[in-house]
């Protein structure tokens, strides 16, 4: 995410949400639970929507955008704001593994009754949301990708933009900060505010 991207997206101003004590650390990739944010359609009886988003940046971002009345995707679908594993407040397992990731999407919609859906997401999202269409094409009636095509990113400035936060904030030793530390050093090490609001995002405080 870059300063040049659309303020819908990575929301400068969204709310301090850091991770929820729903989220458990698993050992079996297939007991791996999905959680996120079900927003209503505006009409009875809609078809749904899966929205995935970014590396690192909670699913319920989206929904001020979803939730605009310039939007009009809630007059056409429900929507699931939908955080893939180890990400907001789903499940934890080593494995980042795409056939796993996918699997989980459409463990998620069987457990929740959805049939078929149209699938889509931001970034890392938009990878997800191809892949898992494409290893389940009977399940999707539609992907959509933003800022996230099958492309080798890694020679992108956004992509060594983020790498190198990621990379600067691996090295921070959690054990000599409390929360509030721990927030400020982010803020000094993270130049872009939207990233820096993100990553706080993503802070566990307990332990």
């Amino acid at each position: 995410m870059t300063s040049s991207s659309p303020q819908w997206f990575g929301m400068t101003g969204a709310h301090f949400r850091l991770f929820s004590a729903k989220m458990q650390r698993q050992t079996d990739t297939n007991a791996v639970k999905l959680r996120g944010t079900f927003l209503q359609g505006k009409q009875p009886d809609l078809p749904t929507m899966i929205w995935l988003p970014e590396l690192t940046e909670p699913a319920e971002n989206f929904e001020a955008f979803f939730n605009d009345s310039k939007n009009k995707v809630r007059q056409v679908r429900n929507v699931w704001l939908l955080n893939y594993r180890n990400q907001g407040d789903s499940d934890h397992h080593p494995s980042y593994d795409m056939d796993e990731i996918s699997n989980d999407i459409v463990r998620f919609m069987d457990q929740n009754k959805i049939t078929m859906a149209t699938i889509g997401g931001h970034g890392f999202g938009a990878k997800v949301a191809a892949a898992t269409a494409i290893n389940h094409m009977n399940r999707f009636t539609g992907v959509i990708q933003y800022e996230g095509g099958p492309l080798d990113h890694r020679y992108h400035e956004a992509y060594q933009e983020f790498a190198g936060y990621v990379d600067s904030l691996a090295n921070m030793d959690l054990s000599k900060m409390d929360a509030q530390q721990a927030l400020k050093h982010i803020e000094n090490s993270v130049a872009c505010r939207k990233w820096a609001s993100i990553f706080k995002q993503n802070l566990n405080t307990e332990g």
